[in-house]
């Protein structure tokens, strides 16, 4: 079936989770019909053939949206909010260029959980009318349509989590981070797919079913913010909300060919009180774009929120523009350091990525940029295992007592932990203590590198894999470790993309001259790589800067950009 439509003929035999999720999906396909019915003159917008995997392009292609509308969707949120704020655009005439390309989105990946179209032109009309009548906008982001993961609670809306169970969850009040983005003039009109209970490096659940990636379609969006991350390489939304416990926002960008920024834990709010819970690695949540430019405006204008007089997880720290500044001034005077890292000496990464880290080493020496190569991410830290005793540390109690609710049976691909991983509160303190000795040995290797720049300072950013693979086929994802490493020592991390697996330049290692592996684990991965079946996947890598730095990662983007020959303007 697919995951677009309810299932055909008697539904008596069927379990009762099915039943609710057959609902609930012909309720998001009577939405979406209604609205292209509306707006496009047809039930079901124009496809391309089922055998045409890569639909990136699609929404351009299809011919539903004017001229107009193809210029909207294709622009950067600073310059949608200065053509709004100037009248030369309606906040009306965005949300329905943004909404008619998520309605394409829809059919082509799947990646809308819940559709509120109307509320979001109802809003769009609001904020022309104040504009209209005051002379000024409402706030910073007035007339910005912006996407929500669906873990992210909005009032009047289902939080599912990807459960069955969960399908009318519907919440009385929204996140204060959401409350404030509404004050500040953003248009919320769809929530997102995800994982069932987000325990997912992919993004599938029995509710709505899965979400590819739009450039290949057999190729997996990522987890858990996989809705996002499609939708936003699709122009269906310019700025989402993803969350990130271990590389929920990376990994969907990564696989989406979209850029993702996951802060320090303390650094942007999350949830509210009563949702939010406190760990040893604690989920965060952040911006995710088809440019830098909507990491910038997301960060900006949440901290000038001043979020620690609200949230009590937030540190005192407002926006640094003089860290920002000073990053593109130490990269004018090519004093700006850019370390590199190959493999984290468990799993080297597939070809493509080898590629990119090539590249942009190349890239970034000839714009001038100082380079060097170091090898601070060390095998013997066990550093995923330690994560994932403490993400287990319920032996998967919560996740189990959700599954049972309907009942409804785990999804592929979902990680269930077993009772015996439960910890005793002596346990967890020992992995505590395991970790906070991880998280110094790493500040330790940053500091050592030092000896390694002509500067005397430390590296200023790190540029590593952002997996082990590009995309991977629906339900082949196993290893994790690249996308969690920043969430284990609590730095903060953004995804870049760098370009597209290529056959010819990507093409399989010489059989019979293939590296000793490093572990079991990258002998499977090595295995798994032949180009054809990670076709057009993204590439993309990390940018990992000193924690609490979230504007020397995004100024050190931008240098990035720069050196790729991308202009400030660049949409991807």
């Amino acid at each position: 079936m697919s995951p677009l439509e309810a299932s055909s003929g008697s539904d008596q035999d069927l379990p009762p989770w099915k039943l609710i999720a057959n609902n609930k999906r012909k309720q998001r396909t009577d939405l979406v019909s209604e609205w292209a019915d509306k707006n496009l003159g047809s039930s079901t917008p124009r496809l391309p053939p089922p055998d045409v995997n890569n639909v990136r392009t699609w929404p351009r292609q299809s011919g539903h949206l004017t001229e107009r509308q193809l210029e909207i969707t294709s622009t950067m949120p600073t310059q949608i909010l200065q053509k709004v704020a100037t009248k030369i655009w309606t906040a009306e005439e965005v949300l329905i260029a943004f909404s008619l390309n998520a309605t394409i989105a829809h059919h082509l990946t799947n990646p809308l959980s819940d559709i509120f179209f109307q509320q979001g032109l109802d809003r769009a009309r609001y904020l022309d009318q104040y504009l209209a009548r005051e002379g000024k906008v409402i706030g910073p982001l007035h007339g910005l349509p912006m996407s929500l993961k669906d873990v992210m609670n909005l009032k009047g809306h289902a939080t599912t989590l990807g459960f069955v169970a969960l399908a009318d969850n519907i919440k009385e009040s929204s996140d204060d981070v959401v409350d404030r983005l509404f004050v500040a003039g953003a248009v919320f009109y769809c929530k997102t797919n995800v994982p069932q209970g987000l325990m997912s490096g992919e993004c599938d659940n029995l509710l709505y079913g899965c979400t590819s990636t739009p450039d290949n379609r057999l190729l997996s969006a990522g987890g858990s913010s996989g809705g996002e991350g499609s939708l936003i390489a699709l122009r269906g939304s310019p700025l989402g909300i993803g969350t990130d416990i271990a590389g929920s926002i990376r990994t969907p960008a990564n696989f989406n060919g979209i850029y993702g920024l996951c802060p320090t834990y303390g650094r942007f709010p999350c949830h509210s009180a009563g949702y939010s819970t406190m760990g040893l690695i604690n989920g965060v949540a952040g911006p995710m774009s088809a440019s830098i430019d909507g990491l910038e405006i997301y960060s900006r204008t949440v901290l000038a929120f001043e979020p620690w007089t609200w949230d009590t997880t937030c540190i005192p720290m407002p926006w640094n523009e003089a860290a920002y500044v000073q990053t593109k001034q130490l990269a004018a005077a090519g004093d700006l350091c850019f370390g590199f890292v190959s493999h984290d000496g468990v799993v080297r990464p597939h070809p493509p990525i080898e590629r990119g880290l090539r590249e942009l080493k190349q890239a970034l020496v000839s714009a001038g940029h100082q380079v060097v190569d170091t090898e601070m991410l060390d095998a013997n830290d066990d550093k995923w295992n330690t994560a994932l005793r403490i993400f287990c540390a319920d032996g998967g109690k919560a996740l189990r007592e959700t599954l049972e609710l309907v009942p409804e049976p785990a999804a592929a691909g979902i990680m269930v932990p077993s009772e015996s991983m439960a910890l005793t509160a002596g346990e967890l303190e020992n992995e505590s203590k395991v970790l906070l000795k991880m998280r110094q040995r790493f500040l330790q290797r940053w500091q050592d590198t030092a000896h390694l720049t002509r500067t005397g300072r430390p590296i200023d950013v790190l540029i590593m894999p952002s997996g082990g693979h590009v995309a991977p086929p629906h339900g082949t994802m196993e290893y994790f470790l690249y996308e969690a490493i920043s969430n284990i020592i609590d730095w903060p991390c953004a995804t870049i993309p760098v370009g597209n697996v290529d056959a010819l330049l990507d093409p399989s290692p010489d059989p019979n001259n293939l590296p000793v592996p490093l572990s079991e684990d990258d002998r499977k991965n090595q295995e798994k790589y032949c180009p054809e079946a990670y076709e057009n996947g993204a590439i993309c890598l990390q940018v990992l800067g000193p924690r609490y730095c979230e504007e020397v990662v995004l100024a050190s983007m931008r240098v990035i950009d720069e050196a790729l020959g991308r202009g400030p303007d660049n949409m991807l």
